[in-house]
């Protein structure tokens, strides 16, 4: 396949020296924290002396069963230890772990298996089934390499006796920062997912990149309330595992549910989207008496936090500092924090961190002046190696910058301020041009968003005889809530420049969405115009 290149990768070779790869981190903190819990799920605790070992009798299982250095194997299944110990034990081995997302359709699963190459495959009790449905499609698996966790039926051999059968020994596999550690497949945003491989290199990048920035030690308390087959888990795992601190795995995510792991844990930085937090706060239980006090740091990402949320994670965490990232799982990332507000800069993404770069482009391809809005290209230490068998979209992805540098499209629409900083209104598709004015939707859904009544909102683009386009707001209320909809479309016109004045508003019990939660607004385009269509 066609892979992406980085100007920083091309001295890589002097880093393949031994202590430097995550899994090392595995076996380092098994000897200076041995007793400390390393991860958590439920009332299930591993040890890091523990995981040490049950990570080896993974990776020996998986080269017993004749995995290759390189070869991959999908797992596909909720958070649980289990899964935890089956992906760092293929890392271990030298393979590259695929953690597949189990909200994908059935007609999507066989697609991300047979493009990884995957010869094994692993499941737990919750997937096996979706699994049998498609079980004919999958092309590489082979009726000895399908293991499931938590009893086993027809086809499925047993997981747990399968890893408690094979030594413990350190499986002595040489890895090299430029070997694949796994893939990535996308959400599914944009149509079939696209999985993105990365490099040992490029998680090592995270680990530190993330970990600097977020003040992650080996006193950190992560809860992971998002799956393993996303990108923002491994933000804050990795640095957290390279950190020696302890990882908090919620098995499905519930608002109340976090709160309380929060307390009982002792939680000190979670990853979240703006989905989970509106979720959280509207959780709260006064009566409970939560004692959220270790919640330190809150990274959210994958969409902007609307500006009540940002307001109601602080009083419902007084002493967390809320942080945004933005970025492609395909490899650069920007920070933003509690002193860049100070300075005046809530609103923005922040500036790139650990070794990456942007520039916001025009139309033509071309560098566009600070303060103009324009595509988001980036590249930095993480930049992974582009989508796995699928040179063509890879190829689209790529912007050469300045000195034949490699950088990717966001597709993203941003512009850069005098002082670096970057801020993002949403999708370049995202855009309304109304009588020939860009209104972000993003600033409508904002101002929305501050209605006491609102739980959330999103805003697409529909035709319109006089502007060409006009804005729409889709609305879902909190439980209870009595406002009409002329009457919370008049409240937030009010509020708004006429430009960017809604046409129309309707109310929505859910949005489609994808991974954790993303609102989906190419399908609430398509809903609409299938639905005006007819």
């Amino acid at each position: 396949m066609t892979q992406i290149t980085s100007h920083s990768l091309a001295h890589v070779g002097i880093l393949d020296s031994p202590g430097l790869f995550n899994t090392d981190f595995i076996a380092r903190n098994a000897k200076f924290f041995g007793k400390k819990d390393a991860v958590i799920c439920g009332d299930e605790h591993r040890s890091w002396a523990d995981l040490h070992l049950r990570t080896n009798k993974v990776a020996n299982a998986l080269l017993r069963l004749g995995l290759k250095k390189g070869e991959k194997v999908c797992i596909f299944g909720n958070n649980s230890i289990a899964m935890f110990e089956m992906c760092w034990g293929t890392i271990k081995a030298g393979g590259v772990i695929v953690p597949l997302n189990v909200m994908m359709s059935a007609d999507t699963l066989p697609l991300m298996v047979n493009n990884s190459d995957a010869r094994f495959l692993f499941v737990d009790s919750h997937t096996r089934q979706q699994v049998d449905a498609v079980r004919t499609q999958l092309l590489n698996i082979e009726p000895g390499h399908a293991y499931a966790f938590e009893g086993t039926s027809e086809g499925w051999a047993s997981a747990e006796e399968l890893i408690d059968q094979a030594p413990d020994h350190d499986p002595d596999i040489t890895h090299a920062m430029s070997d694949p550690m796994n893939i990535i497949y996308s959400s599914g945003t944009t149509g079939v997912p696209k999985g993105i491989e990365h490099t040992h290199f490029s998680r090592l990048a995270f680990s530190i990149g993330y970990g600097q920035e977020l003040l992650i030690d080996r006193y950190t308390r992560t809860i992971c309330s998002t799956p393993l087959y996303t990108n923002g888990t491994w933000l804050t795992m990795l640095p957290t595992i390279y950190a020696g601190g302890t990882s908090v795995l919620m098995s499905a995510f519930d608002g109340e549910d976090f709160l309380e792991t929060v307390a009982r844990e002792r939680c000190t930085h979670t990853f979240m989207v703006p989905t989970q937090a509106i979720r959280i706060v509207a959780s709260r239980r006064p009566e409970k008496k939560l004692d959220l006090s270790s919640m330190k740091v809150i990274l959210s990402g994958g969409q902007a936090l609307p500006g009540q949320t940002f307001d109601d994670l602080i009083e419902t965490f007084p002493n967390a500092g809320i942080y945004e990232c933005y970025g492609m799982t395909e490899g650069f990332f920007f920070c933003v924090g509690p002193k860049d507000y100070e300075n005046g800069k809530r609103g923005s993404v922040g500036i790139p961190i650990f070794g990456a770069d942007v520039c916001v482009i025009g139309e033509d391809g071309r560098e566009v002046p600070r303060g103009e809005f324009g595509e988001v290209v980036g590249t930095g230490a993480g930049l992974s190696r582009g989508y796995y068998n699928d040179a063509e979209r890879t190829k689209e992805l790529v912007w050469i910058g300045p000195k034949g540098r490699t950088y990717i499209r966001s597709g993203d629409l941003g512009r850069m301020d005098e002082d670096g900083f970057l801020y993002v209104t949403g999708r370049i598709k995202d855009m309304i041009k109304s009588g020939g004015i860009n209104v972000f939707a993003t600033d409508i859904e904002d101002i929305f968003m501050r209605h006491p009544q609102v739980k959330e909102v999103a805003v697409i683009g529909v035709p319109h005889e006089k502007w060409i386009e006009t804005p729409l707001l889709l609305a879902i209320l909190h439980e209870g809530a009595t406002i009409k909809e002329a009457e919370l479309m008049a409240w937030g016109n009010e509020r708004l420049g006429k430009f960017q004045r809604v046409s129309g508003l309707e109310f929505r019990q859910d949005f489609p969405r994808a991974t954790y939660g993303k609102v989906l607004k190419r399908e609430l385009r398509e809903e609409y115009q299938k639905r005006r269509a007819s």
